[in-house]
């Protein structure tokens, strides 16, 4: 069974590395620009980031620049 993920490629990318049968990752940038090291795709293909964890790390002035005050 081919496998597809979508949605978060900053996470999908770490679980196409540990399954076999997945080959495709859907990329949309929508967490980009609040991203400190945005995945950038290479000759059409993304390489998850060797860093602990997700290796998410956030740009704190663009989060604080979406914030909502409730």
């Amino acid at each position: 069974m081919l496998a597809t993920h979508h949605l978060y490629p900053e996470i999908c990318a770490h679980l196409l590395r540990v399954t076999p049968t997945a080959h495709w990752l859907e990329y949309v940038d929508w967490a980009s620009p609040i991203l400190a090291e945005p995945l950038v795709p290479k000759n059409g293909e993304i390489v998850a980031v060797d860093k602990p964890g997700i290796g998410i790390a956030w740009d704190e002035k663009a989060v604080t620049k979406y914030a909502i005050s409730i």
